[in-house]
């Protein structure tokens, strides 16, 4: 089953006031394109493949009237597509809206609030609910997943200063979040039969940073802790998600002409908490039951680089590799994956505007529910467009 929605009269307001607040001596940005992501799946894992086709659409405006001030805006069309067997389950329509206000308070303090408008889909039948949990697989990285997010409203402050040659930065954020209905099978129910009201639970982080350089070339290492409230459904717990904990580092030097850059990110997720209903025979419901959600290591690493092609043109390679680990609170190993991908792009100009077509190629191994390995082949597809006006 497909349903596509129009274009949120939202996000079209979004773009509109975006250009009319911009001062006519103001230079902005626009950046557009296509992406294309396809993974095909050997049997064992529920589905034979998924693909993700996307046009998105970014403004970036700077404010000249408030110095230091400047306005983005972000907005999708996306069409999901999951094969299971001879069946195709598809999930199309605009994603939500992102608007953001960032002011430079100080050269040392950056604040930042971020609105995000419901123009996409947060209510989905049952095929595209699969659809959106085949595209949350973190480890394949889809750029979109849900489609909807309900509305949400994000405040962040950061600030960086110099000291003794070491760059120190400290950030903190706190994300709150509207209630919606997930389920379009329950839309419209009675309320006291089986209509879901859910309410996210508000998100906090907060990040330490710190870099050095070192010649000609910079390390920079970072870590994050997120914390997470308790989602409800209908004024109950429903989920409760584990404490995540993000380390990374990069090391950008300069080779060939060009800059090179080796990074890392390991990204560890605590186990959760989730309230199942528990069922007679009948089907009634006679209670709820509390389990565990397994905890997960995610870890990236790769390198992006500058090869000189001659006549102007360069290519930027990207090799990476992912690992997955996924236990249950007793340290079973519950699923584990691996993928690797390469590929790269060629910026080139165009009627003096940058376009970047870009193409990569994946292949992996991800643990069907029997702990059986199945192969994963994926390809990768973008051509963006960036003018600056």
């Amino acid at each position: 089953m497909t349903r596509s929605r129009p274009l949120g009269l939202a996000a079209a307001l979004s773009f509109a006031l975006a250009a009319a607040v911009a001062p006519a001596t103001a230079q902005y940005s626009v950046g557009t394109g296509v992406e294309y992501q396809s993974y095909d799946f050997d049997s064992g894992l529920g589905a034979d493949g998924a693909q993700l086709f996307m046009i998105p659409v970014a403004v970036r405006i700077p404010i000249s009237a408030v110095e230091g001030l400047t306005f983005d805006a972000y907005s999708a069309w996306a069409e999901g597509r999951v094969q299971v067997e001879d069946s195709v389950l598809e999930l199309s329509g605009p994603v939500d809206t992102g608007l953001r206000a960032a002011y430079q308070a100080t050269p040392w303090a950056l604040v930042t609030v971020g609105v995000n408008l419901p123009t996409g889909a947060s209510t989905h039948d049952s095929e595209e609910a699969l659809v959106a949990s085949v595209l949350s697989t973190d480890i394949l990285a889809f750029r979109e997943a849900t489609w909807g997010r309900g509305f949400a409203v994000t405040s962040s402050v950061a600030v960086a200063r110099t000291v003794n040659g070491f760059g120190l930065g400290l950030a903190g954020s706190l994300s709150l979040r509207g209630k919606f209905n997930p389920s379009a099978d329950l839309a419209g129910t009675p309320a006291d039969e089986s209509a879901l009201e859910y309410q996210p639970g508000s998100e906090r982080r907060l990040r330490l940073g710190i870099d050095r350089n070192f010649g000609n070339s910079t390390m920079t290492l970072g870590a994050t802790f997120i914390n997470y409230a308790e989602d409800q459904a209908d004024s109950r717990n429903l989920f409760q998600a584990g404490n995540r904990f993000r380390l990374d580092g990069t090391y950008a030097f300069r080779m060939s002409g060009g800059v090179w850059t080796l990074y890392a990110a390991d990204l560890i997720r605590q186990n959760g908490d989730l309230s199942l209903k528990v069922l007679d025979s009948l089907g009634d419901s006679v209670g709820v039951a509390s389990v565990d959600t397994p905890s997960q290591n995610l870890f990236v690493g790769g390198v992006t680089g500058h090869l000189s092609l001659g006549g102007g043109f360069v290519f930027r390679p990207h090799v990476d590799a992912k690992l997955q680990r996924r236990e249950d609170s007793a340290g079973s190993t519950a699923g584990s994956a691996w993928l690797v991908g390469a590929g790269g792009d060629v910026p080139v100009r165009i009627f003096g505007h940058d376009f970047f077509p870009k193409a990569r190629v994946l292949l992996g191994k991800m643990k069907d529910p029997d702990e059986a390995s199945v192969s994963v082949f994926g390809l990768e597809f973008s051509g963006t467009m960036r003018f600056n006006f």
